[in-house]
């Protein structure tokens, strides 16, 4: 029971930490996705029409007061689903060998499941980045989008979240694990551990540690983005379009805006999405490791 609890309670704390790094080049990015622009105009944009740089925060609030849900929803259904696929297995041999593939499926399913109630907060999110929402806040955009739009309003773009955090997501946690691995089967890495466990250093009060997360937390975030920009592009689109009729569906929005703007304008935003990657997911994965570390031990 301890386990679940933990995975939860670490998974609120790193989700948190990673939002108050990246929120400011996420509204950049939903800029520039959006108006299909460059970095600099969407920075201008951004503070023009916010007066100043209170704008790089716009819409803040719900991402701020959910992501702790969200990421201890996301944690927690990959660490018990996880420990549900190996539980199964009573060979030693067999389990360590489709590790890895569990992983991933783990990973997979976590990210499917949280899309249905993280669609919602993004749509919100995303219309007070971008203006398309000109209430005052997080909680007026949600009850102007239910009234004109009814409840289903709240799930446009739904298809390609999904699309775009099934596969990632596991992605996401098998190469964080293997580049883990990786690192720590260097000769450097395991003397260094050894001596790190005669002073009684944990994970989270060891400068080692907290490097290899570092660097397994950047490139697995990378990795997972890589292949699905296209996706995140389109539903940042369809969710700040506040016209429902403009839209059909994903393969309409995909049609429309390659039509108008090339096929280029699908990678709208890719520099700004990898660059986020890592200081986010550093900052994820680090807090994540130091909650459930403190809270095992606890």
């Amino acid at each position: 029971m301890k386990l679940v609890y933990c995975d939860f309670l670490a998974g609120c704390f790193g989700g948190t930490c990673g939002m108050l790094v990246g929120y400011p080049m996420d509204t950049i990015k939903s800029w520039q996705q959006a108006s299909n622009c460059r970095v600099g105009t969407a920075v201008y944009k951004i503070i023009v029409m916010n007066n100043g740089l209170k704008g790089f925060y716009r819409g803040m609030t719900f991402p701020v007061l959910t992501t702790g849900l969200l990421n201890s929803m996301l944690f927690g259904i990959y660490g018990n689903t996880l420990r549900s696929l190996q539980v199964g297995i009573i060979d030693d041999q067999k389990r360590k060998k489709i590790l890895h593939r569990h992983i991933f499926v783990a990973g997979s399913v976590a990210g499917f499941l949280q899309a249905f109630v993280a669609n919602p907060i993004e749509l919100v999110k995303i219309r007070l980045q971008t203006r398309s929402c000109n209430t005052n806040g997080s909680w007026e955009c949600l009850k102007h989008i239910m009234k004109t739009e009814g409840i289903l309003g709240l799930y446009r773009g739904l298809t390609p979240m999904i699309c775009r955090d099934i596969f990632p997501y596991g992605i996401y946690m098998l190469a964080y694990e293997q580049i883990l691995e990786i690192l720590g089967s260097m000769a450097y890495v395991q003397e260094q551990r050894q001596r790190n466990a005669k002073k009684n250093l944990t994970s989270v009060n060891n400068r080692l540690e907290l490097t290899l997360t570092t660097i397994a937390g950047s490139i697995a975030g990378i990795l997972s983005w890589i292949f699905v920009i296209p996706f995140d592009v389109i539903k940042t689109i369809m969710q700040a379009e506040p016209n429902p009729n403009v839209y059909k569906n994903m393969i309409h929005c995909i049609s429309v805006n390659v039509e108008k703007n090339g096929w280029k304008s699908l990678f709208r935003g890719n520099c700004m999405l990898l660059v986020r990657a890592v200081p986010v997911n550093v900052a994820t994965f680090m807090g994540y490791e130091y909650c459930l570390e403190k809270c095992k031990n606890k």
